[in-house]
C-alpha cells in the first residue's frame, strides 16, 4: 500500500551540529546556523495562562548532516549526503524530525535570523575563555578563527543544499483539503517479506 507524501514546504533555520567527543561530555557541538527548505509535518500552539502562546513546528530537512560534506572535501569533491524524504515509523509518525519555532516564505527573511544566531554564537565564544588567564586574548582569537572556518563550511553546505532543493517549491500552509498547494512526492516502494 503506497501513500502519497503531501507536506507544505517552507524555509527554516537549521542548526548544524557535530557529534562531540569525550572532552565535551559527548554533547553535540553547534557548527553554525543556515537556511534550508523543509517539509512541514506538524504545527503546535501552546497557550499559557498569561495569555501568550508559543508556536512550534515539526519539520524534516532534506539535508542536515554536514559531516558528509567535510569528508568529501578531504577527497576533493562536494557531497552533501542522501536526501531525507519523510519516512514513517511503526506508529505511522514521520521522521527524522526537527523542531523549529519559525517558518519563512522567503530565503532572505530566514537568512536574517540565521545570521543573528551565528552572531550570538560568535559573541558566546568569550565564555569559553578564562579571562584571568594571561593568554586569554590569544585563545579567544584562535576560537574566533576556528568559528569563522566552521561558518565558511556551513555557508558552502547551505549553497549546495539550496542548489539541490531548487525544485522544492515554497507553498502556503493550508487547512483546506480540497485545494492542496504542495508538491506531491511518492515514497519509495518497500519490499514486503512473506
Amino acid at each position: 500500500m503506497s501513500k502519497e507524501i503531501n507536506y507544505p514546504i517552507k524555509y527554516a533555520v537549521l542548526e548544524l551540529k557535530k557529534r562531540g567527543g569525550w572532552s565535551v561530555g559527548y554533547e553535540d557541538i553547534t557548527q553554525g546556523f543556515i537556511v534550508s527548505k523543509c517539509y512541514v509535518v506538524e504545527s503546535n500552539i501552546i497557550y499559557h495562562s498569561d495569555g501568550k502562546n508559543e508556536v512550534t513546528h515539526k519539520v524534516i530537512f532534506p539535508f542536515k548532516d554536514i559531516s558528509c560534506l567535510e569528508v568529501s572535501l578531504m577527497n576533493s569533491s562536494q557531497n552533501i549526503g542522501e536526501e531525507n524524504i519523510p519516512s514513517y515509523d511503526a506508529c505511522n509518525r514521520p521522521y527524522p524530525i526537527n523542531i523549529v519555532t519559525d517558518l519563512f516564505d522567503s530565503y532572505e527573511k530566514a537568512k536574517i535570523i540565521a545570521e543573528r544566531k551565528n552572531e550570538e554564537c560568535r559573541h558566546g565564544l568569550i565564555l569559553k575563555v578564562a579571562i584571568g588567564n594571561p593568554n586569554w586574548k590569544e585563545k579567544f582569537e584562535v576560537l574566533k578563527q576556528e568559528f569563522e572556518q566552521r561558518l565558511e563550511l556551513c555557508n558552502l553546505f547551505e549553497r549546495l543544499i539550496l542548489e539541490a532543493t531548487e525544485d522544492m517549491n515554497i507553498s502556503e500552509l493550508s487547512t483546506d483539503e480540497q485545494e492542496p498547494s504542495v508538491k506531491i512526492l511518492k515514497p519509495m516502494r518497500r519490499l514486503v517479506l512473506e
